[in-house]
């Protein structure tokens, strides 16, 4: 499953979310049936400080995280780096967003994420 989400610190691009269920961590009577995906519900968009922006620090972040079934985010690390700065904000806001966590059968489930935060000066 996957999400796009402005970023609104960016010039261009959109946080692009990829979910999938965590394997061995769907509670009794979860395993099975319709999978609904987590909803983004309080979304913190990354600092992007003007002295990146005139020194052209710009770029990608991936990051893979868990969605927790009380919709709170942990685990979260760095994939793929831009730069430590950028990867320590990009971070920090995808740690402070909160979901409505995905349910199978209406029983709330655990998803791992792999988020892309994009970071652009220019459009």
């Amino acid at each position: 499953m996957a999400a796009n989400m402005p970023n609104v610190n960016s010039a261009s691009g959109s946080w692009i979310i990829h979910f999938t269920e965590v394997a061995g961590f769907a509670p009794s009577g979860a395993s099975v049936g319709f999978l609904i995906p987590p909803a983004m519900l309080m979304k913190t968009d990354p600092a992007y400080p003007a002295d990146l922006i005139r020194q052209g620090v710009e770029g990608t972040v991936t990051l893979s995280a868990i969605i927790h079934s009380d919709g709170s985010v942990g685990n979260v690390r760095v994939l793929e780096s831009v730069d430590s700065r950028l990867d320590q904000y990009a971070q920090t806001a995808l740690g402070e967003c909160r979901f409505r966590p995905a349910t199978r059968n209406g029983i709330a489930v655990e998803m791992e994420a792999v988020v892309q935060i994009p970071f652009r000066s220019q459009a």
